[in-house]
Protein backbone atom coordinates (compact mmCIF):
# COMPACT_ATOMS: atom_id res chain seq x y z
CA UNK A 1 0.00 0.00 0.00
CA UNK A 2 1.64 2.96 -1.28
CA UNK A 3 1.26 6.26 1.10
CA UNK A 4 -0.95 5.12 4.21
CA UNK A 5 -1.60 8.12 5.94
CA UNK A 6 -0.92 7.61 9.89
CA UNK A 7 -0.93 9.74 12.54
CA UNK A 8 2.38 8.24 13.79
CA UNK A 9 4.32 8.20 17.19
CA UNK A 10 5.37 11.69 17.25
CA UNK A 11 1.68 12.97 16.66
CA UNK A 12 0.78 10.47 19.27
CA UNK A 13 3.02 11.58 22.05
CA UNK A 14 2.64 15.10 21.62
CA UNK A 15 6.42 15.39 20.81
CA UNK A 16 6.85 17.68 17.92
CA UNK A 17 10.13 18.06 16.14
CA UNK A 18 12.29 21.23 16.23
CA UNK A 19 11.51 21.24 12.71
CA UNK A 20 8.14 19.03 11.77
CA UNK A 21 7.06 19.97 8.69
CA UNK A 22 10.26 20.85 6.04
CA UNK A 23 8.11 21.88 3.32
CA UNK A 24 4.71 22.53 2.22
CA UNK A 25 4.43 19.42 0.06
CA UNK A 26 1.44 18.19 -1.81
CA UNK A 27 -0.34 15.28 0.36
CA UNK A 28 1.10 11.83 0.46
CA UNK A 29 0.76 9.98 -1.95
CA UNK A 30 -2.56 7.18 -0.89
CA UNK A 31 -3.07 6.20 -4.51
CA UNK A 32 -3.71 2.08 -4.99
CA UNK A 33 -4.52 2.74 -8.41
CA UNK A 34 -4.52 -1.05 -10.35
CA UNK A 35 -2.49 -1.61 -13.39
CA UNK A 36 -0.15 1.51 -12.33
CA UNK A 37 3.28 2.20 -14.48
CA UNK A 38 5.61 3.72 -12.48
CA UNK A 39 6.09 1.39 -9.47
CA UNK A 40 9.91 -0.26 -8.56
CA UNK A 41 10.45 -3.37 -9.71
CA UNK A 42 13.27 -4.48 -6.78
CA UNK A 43 16.50 -6.37 -7.41
CA UNK A 44 17.23 -9.87 -5.70
CA UNK A 45 19.32 -9.45 -2.94
CA UNK A 46 19.30 -13.75 -1.73
CA UNK A 47 16.10 -13.05 1.03
CA UNK A 48 16.12 -9.69 0.53
CA UNK A 49 14.98 -7.19 -1.93
CA UNK A 50 16.69 -3.75 -2.87
CA UNK A 51 15.36 -0.67 -4.69
CA UNK A 52 17.52 2.10 -5.38
CA UNK A 53 16.17 5.63 -6.77
CA UNK A 54 15.94 9.20 -6.44
CA UNK A 55 15.01 12.53 -7.73
CA UNK A 56 16.49 15.84 -9.39
CA UNK A 57 14.67 18.64 -9.37
CA UNK A 58 15.33 22.21 -10.82
CA UNK A 59 12.82 24.73 -8.79
CA UNK A 60 12.05 28.61 -8.85
CA UNK A 61 11.76 29.94 -5.98
CA UNK A 62 10.10 33.24 -5.55
CA UNK A 63 11.02 34.57 -1.39
CA UNK A 64 14.11 32.02 -0.72
CA UNK A 65 14.10 33.82 2.61
CA UNK A 66 11.00 34.14 3.77
CA UNK A 67 10.83 37.65 4.19
CA UNK A 68 8.16 40.01 4.58
CA UNK A 69 10.07 42.77 2.64
CA UNK A 70 12.97 42.59 0.40
CA UNK A 71 12.34 39.35 -1.31
CA UNK A 72 15.03 37.29 -2.90
CA UNK A 73 14.64 34.61 -5.96
CA UNK A 74 16.79 32.31 -7.16
CA UNK A 75 16.94 28.79 -8.35
CA UNK A 76 18.04 25.97 -7.10
CA UNK A 77 18.83 22.03 -8.12
CA UNK A 78 18.04 19.65 -5.25
CA UNK A 79 18.63 16.04 -5.52
CA UNK A 80 17.59 13.33 -3.28
CA UNK A 81 19.16 9.43 -4.13
CA UNK A 82 18.26 6.70 -1.95
CA UNK A 83 18.69 2.93 -1.53
CA UNK A 84 16.14 1.13 0.41
CA UNK A 85 16.28 -2.75 1.73
CA UNK A 86 13.44 -4.80 2.33
CA UNK A 87 13.66 -8.29 3.99
CA UNK A 88 10.72 -10.56 4.42
CA UNK A 89 11.06 -13.69 6.28
CA UNK A 90 8.68 -15.89 8.52
CA UNK A 91 7.56 -13.73 11.67
CA UNK A 92 10.28 -10.92 10.85
CA UNK A 93 10.01 -8.19 8.78
CA UNK A 94 13.25 -5.90 8.14
CA UNK A 95 13.43 -2.25 6.05
CA UNK A 96 16.49 -0.24 6.09
CA UNK A 97 16.69 3.18 3.64
CA UNK A 98 19.27 5.55 3.49
CA UNK A 99 18.44 8.89 1.50
CA UNK A 100 20.48 11.95 0.79
CA UNK A 101 19.36 16.12 0.26
CA UNK A 102 21.36 17.78 -1.61
CA UNK A 103 20.75 21.55 -2.68
CA UNK A 104 22.60 24.22 -5.06
CA UNK A 105 21.33 27.33 -5.52
CA UNK A 106 22.14 28.95 -8.88
CA UNK A 107 22.86 32.93 -7.79
CA UNK A 108 22.95 32.71 -3.71
CA UNK A 109 25.46 29.47 -2.92
CA UNK A 110 25.50 30.50 1.15
CA UNK A 111 21.80 28.25 1.21
CA UNK A 112 23.72 25.43 -0.39
CA UNK A 113 23.31 22.75 1.82
CA UNK A 114 23.36 18.81 2.43
CA UNK A 115 21.12 16.18 4.75
CA UNK A 116 20.34 12.44 4.80
CA UNK A 117 18.59 10.34 6.83
CA UNK A 118 19.33 7.04 7.48
CA UNK A 119 16.40 4.84 9.00
CA UNK A 120 15.78 1.19 9.85
CA UNK A 121 12.58 -0.65 11.18
CA UNK A 122 12.03 -3.68 12.34
CA UNK A 123 9.06 -5.62 13.15
CA UNK A 124 8.44 -8.99 14.44
CA UNK A 125 4.90 -10.98 14.19
CA UNK A 126 4.86 -13.90 16.50
CA UNK A 127 1.66 -14.62 16.33
CA UNK A 128 -1.60 -13.19 14.71
CA UNK A 129 -2.79 -11.06 17.62
CA UNK A 130 0.96 -9.90 18.70
CA UNK A 131 3.14 -7.36 17.42
CA UNK A 132 6.62 -5.73 18.31
CA UNK A 133 8.12 -2.91 16.54
CA UNK A 134 11.16 -1.20 16.36
CA UNK A 135 12.26 1.47 15.08
CA UNK A 136 15.60 4.02 14.53
CA UNK A 137 16.41 7.07 12.57
CA UNK A 138 19.43 9.82 12.22
CA UNK A 139 18.54 12.38 10.10
CA UNK A 140 20.76 15.22 9.48
CA UNK A 141 18.17 18.23 8.22
CA UNK A 142 18.26 21.52 6.66
CA UNK A 143 15.43 23.62 8.07
CA UNK A 144 13.01 25.50 5.63
CA UNK A 145 12.66 29.25 5.93
CA UNK A 146 9.13 29.47 6.18
CA UNK A 147 8.96 27.18 9.01
CA UNK A 148 7.55 28.83 12.23
CA UNK A 149 10.33 30.39 14.05
CA UNK A 150 12.58 29.92 11.34
CA UNK A 151 15.64 31.80 10.21
CA UNK A 152 15.08 34.29 7.94
CA UNK A 153 18.45 36.29 8.59
CA UNK A 154 20.36 36.71 4.92
CA UNK A 155 23.61 36.70 6.45
CA UNK A 156 23.23 33.42 8.06
CA UNK A 157 22.57 30.17 5.97
CA UNK A 158 19.68 27.79 6.51
CA UNK A 159 19.76 26.12 10.16
CA UNK A 160 20.66 22.61 10.24
CA UNK A 161 20.19 20.17 12.74
CA UNK A 162 21.11 16.47 13.40
CA UNK A 163 18.31 14.47 14.44
CA UNK A 164 18.46 11.09 16.61
CA UNK A 165 14.89 9.21 16.89
CA UNK A 166 13.77 5.87 18.74
CA UNK A 167 10.43 3.89 18.57
CA UNK A 168 10.03 0.74 20.52
CA UNK A 169 6.09 -0.69 20.48
CA UNK A 170 4.04 -3.96 21.49
CA UNK A 171 0.35 -4.20 19.69
CA UNK A 172 -1.91 -7.16 21.19
CA UNK A 173 -5.06 -7.73 19.19
CA UNK A 174 -7.43 -9.90 20.43
CA UNK A 175 -10.85 -10.97 18.88
CA UNK A 176 -12.56 -8.08 20.77
CA UNK A 177 -10.11 -5.54 22.57
CA UNK A 178 -6.53 -5.05 22.19
CA UNK A 179 -3.94 -3.02 23.44
CA UNK A 180 -0.47 -0.98 22.33
CA UNK A 181 1.80 0.20 24.27
CA UNK A 182 5.00 2.42 22.70
CA UNK A 183 7.94 4.22 23.70
CA UNK A 184 9.75 7.24 21.87
CA UNK A 185 13.20 9.13 22.09
CA UNK A 186 14.92 11.49 20.31
CA UNK A 187 17.73 13.74 20.59
CA UNK A 188 18.06 17.59 18.37
CA UNK A 189 21.59 18.81 18.24
CA UNK A 190 22.00 22.17 15.99
CA UNK A 191 25.29 22.32 14.00
CA UNK A 192 25.72 26.47 15.10
CA UNK A 193 26.75 27.86 18.30
CA UNK A 194 23.99 30.28 17.69
CA UNK A 195 20.87 27.52 18.07
CA UNK A 196 22.69 26.20 21.15
CA UNK A 197 19.78 26.75 23.25
CA UNK A 198 17.71 24.79 20.72
CA UNK A 199 19.07 21.39 21.26
CA UNK A 200 17.01 18.90 22.98
CA UNK A 201 15.18 15.43 24.15
CA UNK A 202 12.39 14.15 24.10
CA UNK A 203 11.23 11.25 25.70
CA UNK A 204 7.64 10.20 25.88
CA UNK A 205 5.61 6.76 26.24
CA UNK A 206 1.40 5.93 24.73
CA UNK A 207 -0.95 3.29 26.02
CA UNK A 208 -4.20 2.39 23.80
CA UNK A 209 -6.86 0.39 24.69
CA UNK A 210 -8.70 -0.53 21.33
CA UNK A 211 -11.79 -2.40 21.02
CA UNK A 212 -12.96 -4.12 17.88
CA UNK A 213 -16.58 -2.26 16.89
CA UNK A 214 -16.40 -4.18 13.25
CA UNK A 215 -14.06 -6.63 11.55
CA UNK A 216 -12.28 -3.24 10.03
CA UNK A 217 -12.62 -0.59 12.66
CA UNK A 218 -11.68 -0.39 16.27
CA UNK A 219 -12.75 2.30 18.59
CA UNK A 220 -9.85 3.27 20.79
CA UNK A 221 -8.85 5.59 24.01
CA UNK A 222 -5.12 6.07 24.57
CA UNK A 223 -3.35 7.90 27.02
CA UNK A 224 0.08 9.66 26.73
CA UNK A 225 2.87 11.79 28.54
CA UNK A 226 5.70 13.47 27.14
CA UNK A 227 8.85 15.12 28.82
CA UNK A 228 10.69 18.02 26.85
CA UNK A 229 14.65 18.78 28.47
CA UNK A 230 16.34 21.50 26.80
CA UNK A 231 19.95 20.80 26.89
CA UNK A 232 21.58 24.53 28.03
CA UNK A 233 21.14 25.41 31.81
CA UNK A 234 18.56 28.78 31.52
CA UNK A 235 20.96 31.57 32.72
CA UNK A 236 19.81 34.52 35.11
CA UNK A 237 16.30 35.63 34.36
CA UNK A 238 15.99 33.17 31.39
CA UNK A 239 12.86 31.06 31.43
CA UNK A 240 13.24 27.32 31.56
CA UNK A 241 11.77 25.93 28.72
CA UNK A 242 11.78 22.34 30.06
CA UNK A 243 8.48 20.41 30.46
CA UNK A 244 6.06 17.70 30.97
CA UNK A 245 2.91 16.91 28.70
CA UNK A 246 0.34 14.99 29.63
CA UNK A 247 -2.83 13.88 27.44
CA UNK A 248 -5.80 11.00 26.72
CA UNK A 249 -7.99 11.08 23.72
CA UNK A 250 -10.64 8.58 22.26
CA UNK A 251 -10.93 7.78 18.70
CA UNK A 252 -11.31 5.24 15.84
CA UNK A 253 -9.36 3.31 13.62
CA UNK A 254 -9.79 1.64 10.50
CA UNK A 255 -7.48 -1.13 9.38
CA UNK A 256 -6.86 -2.79 6.81
CA UNK A 257 -10.44 -0.27 5.81
CA UNK A 258 -11.76 -0.67 2.45
CA UNK A 259 -12.70 2.66 0.86
CA UNK A 260 -11.59 4.74 4.05
CA UNK A 261 -8.68 4.10 5.83
CA UNK A 262 -6.90 5.50 8.74
CA UNK A 263 -7.66 6.76 12.12
CA UNK A 264 -9.02 10.04 14.35
CA UNK A 265 -8.92 10.77 17.53
CA UNK A 266 -9.87 14.03 20.14
CA UNK A 267 -9.38 14.55 23.40
CA UNK A 268 -7.28 16.80 26.10
CA UNK A 269 -3.78 17.47 26.94
CA UNK A 270 -2.28 18.99 30.01
CA UNK A 271 0.98 21.18 29.50
CA UNK A 272 2.98 21.52 32.36
CA UNK A 273 6.25 23.70 32.32
CA UNK A 274 9.17 23.07 34.90
CA UNK A 275 9.66 26.68 35.27
CA UNK A 276 6.74 28.61 37.62
CA UNK A 277 6.91 32.02 35.65
CA UNK A 278 4.96 29.78 33.03
CA UNK A 279 1.15 29.00 33.19
CA UNK A 280 -0.03 25.18 32.86
CA UNK A 281 -2.25 25.11 30.30
CA UNK A 282 -5.04 22.29 29.63
CA UNK A 283 -5.96 22.63 25.88
CA UNK A 284 -7.83 20.71 23.19
CA UNK A 285 -5.55 17.81 21.16
CA UNK A 286 -6.90 16.50 18.51
CA UNK A 287 -4.82 14.42 15.35
CA UNK A 288 -6.58 12.63 12.09
CA UNK A 289 -4.77 10.83 9.41
CA UNK A 290 -7.75 9.18 6.78
CA UNK A 291 -7.71 8.22 3.46
CA UNK A 292 -11.23 8.37 1.07
CA UNK A 293 -10.92 6.42 -1.69
CA UNK A 294 -14.56 6.67 -3.51
CA UNK A 295 -12.85 4.39 -6.50
CA UNK A 296 -9.74 2.64 -7.37
CA UNK A 297 -8.05 5.97 -8.93
CA UNK A 298 -9.05 8.57 -6.68
CA UNK A 299 -8.16 9.26 -2.90
CA UNK A 300 -9.34 12.18 -0.85
CA UNK A 301 -6.36 12.80 2.03
CA UNK A 302 -7.01 14.53 5.63
CA UNK A 303 -4.57 15.01 7.87
CA UNK A 304 -4.07 17.15 11.27
CA UNK A 305 -3.33 17.71 14.77
CA UNK A 306 -3.73 20.05 17.26
CA UNK A 307 -1.34 20.25 20.11
CA UNK A 308 1.74 21.58 22.45
CA UNK A 309 5.27 21.87 20.28
CA UNK A 310 8.70 23.43 21.47
CA UNK A 311 9.08 27.08 21.18
CA UNK A 312 12.08 29.04 21.35
CA UNK A 313 10.64 32.96 21.09
CA UNK A 314 12.48 35.26 23.33
CA UNK A 315 9.42 36.53 25.85
CA UNK A 316 7.26 33.56 24.82
CA UNK A 317 6.29 30.79 27.48
CA UNK A 318 4.58 27.90 25.26
CA UNK A 319 3.48 27.73 21.85
CA UNK A 320 0.11 25.26 20.44
CA UNK A 321 0.09 24.48 16.50
CA UNK A 322 -2.85 23.19 14.38
CA UNK A 323 -1.91 21.73 11.29
CA UNK A 324 -4.60 20.65 8.38
CA UNK A 325 -3.68 19.46 5.45
CA UNK A 326 -6.45 18.05 2.75
CA UNK A 327 -5.50 16.96 -0.63
CA UNK A 328 -7.51 14.84 -3.62
CA UNK A 329 -4.86 12.47 -5.63
CA UNK A 330 -5.98 11.13 -8.78
CA UNK A 331 -4.94 8.89 -11.63
CA UNK A 332 -5.82 10.58 -15.01
CA UNK A 333 -4.12 7.80 -17.16
CA UNK A 334 -2.42 4.83 -16.00
CA UNK A 335 1.01 6.46 -16.90
CA UNK A 336 -0.47 10.86 -15.91
CA UNK A 337 -1.22 11.20 -12.02
CA UNK A 338 -2.31 14.50 -10.50
CA UNK A 339 -2.97 15.83 -7.03
CA UNK A 340 -4.28 19.09 -5.23
CA UNK A 341 -3.76 19.92 -1.31
CA UNK A 342 -4.78 22.74 0.80
CA UNK A 343 -2.76 23.06 3.51
CA UNK A 344 -3.33 25.54 7.08
CA UNK A 345 -0.94 25.73 10.01
CA UNK A 346 -1.78 28.12 12.81
CA UNK A 347 0.91 29.09 15.46
CA UNK A 348 -0.64 30.61 18.87
CA UNK A 349 2.44 31.89 20.98
CA UNK A 350 1.12 32.04 24.59
CA UNK A 351 2.86 35.04 26.93
CA UNK A 352 2.50 37.47 24.33
CA UNK A 353 -0.21 38.58 21.55
CA UNK A 354 1.33 36.94 18.68
CA UNK A 355 -0.65 34.32 16.44
CA UNK A 356 0.79 33.53 12.73
CA UNK A 357 -1.55 31.53 9.83
CA UNK A 358 0.25 29.69 7.06
CA UNK A 359 -1.95 29.10 4.13
CA UNK A 360 -0.70 26.81 1.47
CA UNK A 361 -1.68 25.17 -2.20
CA UNK A 362 0.01 22.57 -4.02
CA UNK A 363 -0.46 20.94 -6.69
CA UNK A 364 1.84 18.60 -8.94
CA UNK A 365 1.78 16.48 -11.93
CA UNK A 366 3.35 13.45 -12.78
CA UNK A 367 3.93 11.37 -16.24
CA UNK A 368 5.11 8.24 -16.13
CA UNK A 369 7.63 7.45 -18.97
CA UNK A 370 8.16 3.70 -18.25
CA UNK A 371 8.32 1.82 -15.02
CA UNK A 372 11.70 3.39 -14.25
CA UNK A 373 11.28 7.09 -14.82
CA UNK A 374 9.00 9.98 -14.54
CA UNK A 375 8.73 13.34 -14.76
CA UNK A 376 6.84 15.88 -12.27
CA UNK A 377 5.74 19.59 -12.61
CA UNK A 378 5.07 20.88 -9.24
CA UNK A 379 3.48 24.30 -7.97
CA UNK A 380 3.53 25.42 -4.05
CA UNK A 381 2.09 28.77 -3.28
CA UNK A 382 2.58 30.18 0.87
CA UNK A 383 1.43 32.59 2.72
CA UNK A 384 1.56 33.68 6.51
CA UNK A 385 -0.09 36.28 7.71
CA UNK A 386 0.91 37.10 11.49
CA UNK A 387 0.17 39.72 14.16
CA UNK A 388 3.77 40.94 13.69
CA UNK A 389 4.05 42.21 10.10
CA UNK A 390 7.73 41.18 9.82
CA UNK A 391 7.02 37.64 10.04
CA UNK A 392 4.48 37.99 6.84
CA UNK A 393 5.41 36.23 3.55
CA UNK A 394 3.81 35.87 0.07
CA UNK A 395 6.20 32.64 -1.39
CA UNK A 396 5.47 30.84 -4.76
CA UNK A 397 7.98 27.73 -5.81
CA UNK A 398 7.76 26.11 -9.41
CA UNK A 399 9.70 23.14 -10.53
CA UNK A 400 10.70 20.38 -12.56
CA UNK A 401 11.38 16.93 -10.99
CA UNK A 402 12.55 13.69 -12.76
CA UNK A 403 12.22 10.44 -10.82
CA UNK A 404 14.09 7.25 -11.03
CA UNK A 405 13.92 4.22 -9.71
CA UNK A 406 14.57 0.54 -9.78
Amino acid sequence: MRGLVSSGAALALGLAMPVSAQELQSPTTALDAPEALFIPTPLTLGSATVEIGGTARIEYDSNIYAQAFGEKDDVRAVFRPYVEINRKGGAIELNARAEGDFRKYFQYDSEDAAGGKVAAVLNWTPSASDKLAAAASWQHIIEDRGEPEGNSAPSIGPRELNALEGDLAYTHQGARLGFMVRGTASRFRYTKAIDDNRDLDNAGALARVMLRVSPLMNGFVEGFASKRDFRRTPQLGEIDRDSKTYGARAGVAIDPGGTIRGEAAIGVYRFDPQDKRIEPRTRLSAQVGLVYAPRPRTAITLDGFIGNVATYRTGVQSREDMRLRLGVAQEIRHNLRGEIGLVYRRSKYFGTGLTEKIYGVTGELEYALNRRMALAAQARFSKRDSTDPLDDYDRTRIGLELRVHY
